[in-house]
């Protein structure tokens, strides 16, 4: 870290001061005549650029080259040839969609835009969204403006992964996308989702960068393996920062729900400044962040606990002729309490803080070069709890520690750190890029109003139970020329890169993981001259209490790891522009894996021009993933419900000798071909439309089996023995056990026109896929296991709990100090699956359909000076929650809301205020 920091500072002691020739001007809106801030101001065919300040005007050092380029989202871009004017005052058309902004991921041309790029990318300004959307968190906001993205509050997730939102593209698996930051790729999370959106699987937590430092967001939506690594399967999001300089801007958001609970806020803080006079910069951005505890959704009775609470086997059996309601409601009565008072909280929204700081710098050198770095740290505190451990749930509680029994509560404390440092510049008319990003995310987890029930009295009530981290460098260099003259121009790229990934986990205390009762089983046998010697037959519980810290067991001991990996990749890449109408594209890289071997994928990619106002445009791609190292190495002791009953569960390593001896093999990379044909339209002046259909094969995805259960006598000894040892009676494994084929449909449309002297915009987005699992890998000599290695429930996963139709309606009308925006999204239905028993071989399921909802967003901001605004509005206008979860699956508790299409606590209004000084 002091290295970078010093060559950062060398690099800056070498900046230029010399006098040059200055370039200088304003750019505004052509329709409205307003001031444009933002606007990205470059030199063609260089890395010279800047940004506009908030009165619209730029100030640019020529150092070479022969025509500006004016380019910024919602507007077409434009270029003006350099004359021997130092002043250039520029007014920029309104595009109806964000097509003529410069665009990072999919090309490494440097002047590719959205418009003309062979594949779909959708490019999302964020200041609009940050202005009048009631959403604060990137996540949520490209929720509900981008239909090929997915990500629900808490990922619909049990334990750590509560505290994440993971994001999907087309339908595929958190971890089958890449995102990168400025260009560089950035690491993942590395905690391991159980449930929801990514069981089994680790993802991106897009959180951890604070929302006021983004400038806009880039999803490419194609495969793109072959240009930028593993994970790129189902497409690249590409975040990039602010460089905006001389303006601080304020922030606040404030949000509630019905009746008061999980309040929100947000407050954050950006600001730039100048470095040198040749267009450095400095920007940066300070964010805070509250969620309060949230009740769980719909109605007041909702979830509410209806069977046994002080009686013996509380929560595993109904009333009955002995111990009877009133008994209960007579205890209750004289506690001073009801059944309120075991209610669990509102799923997805833990009580949270957050606290982020982000930077983003560049200083031109003299030779036609910049150093830059961007990075950052971000601190999360994340309270998940479960269900309440009622008193008379005497395996789980014990009543001299708790006599009303307890909410367990699972404290993630989260941080992330990432740094990149680089230097760019051209060298013979070739532009080089060498850089060097390193990011790592640390999860703590403390368990707290907790106990181990094995310990009796002696138990704490608080527990380390241990963490987990992950790392990534990234060393790269990347070279790229384009060549105007060859054909009608060809963009030529080639580079190389060396990454090192770690994952580690760190034991817990005893108490967190341990079974008290725990006694060794000793034997007799006889030699064959008839000597009587002990054996040691294995350990055996004996009270039968549940062990270790509840809601969440520590990390073993044996269950620590400290591994690493390293990836060696190279790549080329070529653009060319066969006629003024004709673009072809291709792309081919080598991956080597230490452990892995050797990976090598392609793509092609073409867009021909019909007519001015029609394009079609189509590719192919091979990917892969390879497994994260979590899922080699990850293992942990939790507790699931079914049915409404604790089922204690252990998931084993795929590394471990439990899972050897069942004969489930090591991980392999999963692999893919992908295909996309579309057309882009401007029928209109005003009006663009693009259509894009996709189909993609992936084979061997890496999941989780089902539960093998700890009554089967046939299960090797290795795992009868992991059972024992950690007090569990299900047991899970990693594997790749399926493959699918995901087929879909993207459509974007939008219009833009004035309208009684203000602006009016409509824009369309819609995304309908079909995800289906066309095979299943079960590991010879376990045949008999073929319903638990792919169970129904992980089916419905992968390709039913997923919306297969979104639909995004906004229309947006800013006049005078006013701006209107009105929203509504359809959710189409899904289908959820529910273990009903574990019969063998083939366990029962229970599916349930959940109907399609519409959410609506509104809201009006008002500006009331030029630096000052105010917007209040309303998330979920109408209050639709979906349906409630089928009584049959609801056992000794009421119906809850489901919440799987959007995660939607209700009607929630907001409060923002901004300030630009």
């Amino acid at each position: 870290m002091k290295r970078y920091i010093l060559l950062l500072f060398v690099f800056v002691a070498f900046t230029s001061f010399a006098q040059q020739r200055i370039l200088n001007g304003k750019v505004t809106d052509a329709v409205s005549g307003e001031a444009l801030q933002g606007v990205n101001v470059s030199v063609k065919g260089t890395r010279q650029g800047t940004l506009t300040d908030a009165d619209g005007k730029y100030a640019l050092n020529l150092i070479k080259g022969e025509t500006l380029v004016f380019s910024f989202v919602g507007f077409s871009a434009q270029e003006v040839k350099i004359s021997t004017d130092n002043q250039y005052d520029i007014s920029l058309q309104p595009s109806s969609e964000q097509l003529g902004e410069v665009q990072v991921v999919g090309s490494r041309n440097a002047n590719r835009t959205k418009l003309d790029s062979p594949v779909p990318v959708d490019v999302i300004d964020l200041k609009p969204l940050l202005e009048s959307a009631p959403q604060v968190s990137i996540t949520q906001l490209l929720q509900y403006v981008s239909p090929s993205f997915h990500s629900v509050n808490g990922s619909n997730a049990g334990d750590a992964g509560s505290a994440l939102n993971l994001s999907q593209l087309r339908g595929l698996g958190v971890d089958q996308v890449l995102v990168l930051v400025n260009g560089k790729r950035r690491h993942k999370s590395s905690n391991i989702n159980w449930g929801g959106l990514g069981n089994g699987a680790t993802g991106y937590d897009l959180n951890s960068i604070p929302t006021a430092a983004i400038q806009r967001v880039e999803i490419l939506r194609d495969g793109a393996a072959a240009q930028y690594g593993s994970d790129a399967i189902a497409g690249v999001i590409n975040i990039v920062l602010n460089k905006t300089t001389e303006q601080l801007t304020l922030s606040s958001t404030a949000s509630t729900r019905r009746r008061g609970d999980g309040t929100t806020t947000r407050t954050n803080a950006n600001y730039g400044f100048a470095l040198g006079k040749t267009g450095g910069y400095l920007n940066a951005t300070a964010e805070f962040a509250t969620q309060a505890i949230a009740l769980l959704p719909g109605n007041d009775d909702a979830g509410l606990y209806l069977g046994p609470i002080y009686g013996g086997g509380a929560n595993t059996r109904n009333y009955d002729a002995i111990y009877t309601k009133e008994i209960d409601e007579e205890i209750l009565k004289n506690r001073g309490i009801d059944r309120h008072f075991f209610d669990r909280r509102g799923g997805g929204s833990n009580k949270a803080k957050d606290a982020l700081l982000f930077f983003n710098a560049a200083v031109p050198l003299r030779q036609n070069a910049e150093v830059y770095a961007f990075g950052g740290i971000s601190h999360r505190n994340s309270q998940f709890t479960a269900v309440f451990r009622l008193p008379g749930w005497t395996e789980r509680n014990n009543a001299f520690l708790y006599p009303d029994g307890f909410l367990p509560a699972m404290e993630n404390i989260i941080t992330d750190k990432s740094l990149a440092v680089g230097v760019k510049g051209k060298i013979q008319n070739w532009d080089v890029d060498i850089s060097n990003v390193y990011g790592k995310n640390d999860f703590g987890n403390v368990i707290t109003n907790s106990l181990n029930a094995s310990l009796g009295l002696k138990t704490p009530r608080t527990f380390d139970a241990g963490s987990y981290n992950a790392s990534q460098n990234t060393g790269s260099i990347d070279i790229s020329r384009y060549f105007d003259r060859a054909l009608k121009g060809i963009n030529v790229a080639f580079g190389a890169q060396y990454r090192v990934e770690t994952y580690q986990i760190v034991a817990g205390e005893s108490a967190s993981y341990s079974k008290a009762d725990l006694r060794t089983v000793y034997g007799l046998d006889t030699t064959a001259t008839g000597i009587v010697y002990n054996t040691n037959e294995g350990q055996i519980g004996l009270n039968g209490l549940s062990p270790g810290s509840q809601i969440h067991a520590g990390f073993r001991p044996e269950n620590a790891v400290n591994v690493n990996r390293s990836v060696l990749a190279g790549y080329a890449d070529l653009e060319a522009n066969i006629t003024t109408n004709w673009l072809v594209s291709g792309a081919l890289r080598l991956e080597s894996f230490s452990g892995l071997g050797n990976v090598t994928t392609y793509k092609i990619a073409s867009k021909y021009k019909i007519a001015d106002w029609l394009g079609i445009r189509g590719s192919h791609n091979t990917g892969f993933r390879a497994p994260d190292l979590a899922q080699y190495y990850y293992t942990e002791t939790s507790t699931s419900f079914q049915q409404g009953r604790a089922i204690d569960q252990v998931t084993a390593s795929n590394q471990s000798a439990a899972t050897r001896a069942l004969g489930i093999p090591t991980l392999t990379p999963e692999k893919s071909k992908g295909y996309t044909l579309g057309i882009t339209s401007q029928p209109l002046k005003n009006v663009e439309f693009t259509a894009d259909a996709y189909w993609v094969d992936v084979n061997n995805r890496v999941g989780n089996t089902g539960n093998f259960s700890a009554t089967d006598v046939n299960l090797p000894l290795e795992v009868r023995s992991l059972f024992v040892q950690t007090g569990t009676t299900q047991a899970k494994f990693f594997y790749n056990s399926f493959s699918t084929r995901t087929k879909g449909l993207e459509l974007t449309g939008s219009y833009r026109t004035p309208f009684r002297s203000g602006g009016l915009t409509f824009l369309l987005g819609a995304n309908f896929v079909k995800n289906e699992v066309v095979s299943v890998n079960t590991p010879k000599g376990l045949e008999a296991y073929r319903y638990i290695i792919f169970n129904d429930g992980e089916k419905a996963r992968v390709t039913s709990h997923i919306p297969g139709t979104k639909v995004n309606l906004q229309g947006s009308y800013k006049v005078g100090k006013l701006t209107y925006m009105v929203r509504g999204i359809y959710f189409g239905s899904v289908t959820t699956a529910s273990a009903l028993n574990a019969t063998f071989p083939k366990p029962d399921y229970f599916f349930q359909k959940l109907n399609p909802i519409w959410v609506v967003d509104a809201s009006v901001a008002y500006s009331f000076t030029k630096s000052i605004q105010a917007v209040i509005g309303v998330n979920n206008a109408f209050n639709e929650l979906g349906d409630y979860s089928d009584p049959k699956l609801s056992a000794l508790n009421n119906p809850s809301i489901v919440g799987l299409q959007n995660g939607s606590a209700g009607i929630q209004p907001f409060i923002r205020i901004t300030a630009r000084l």
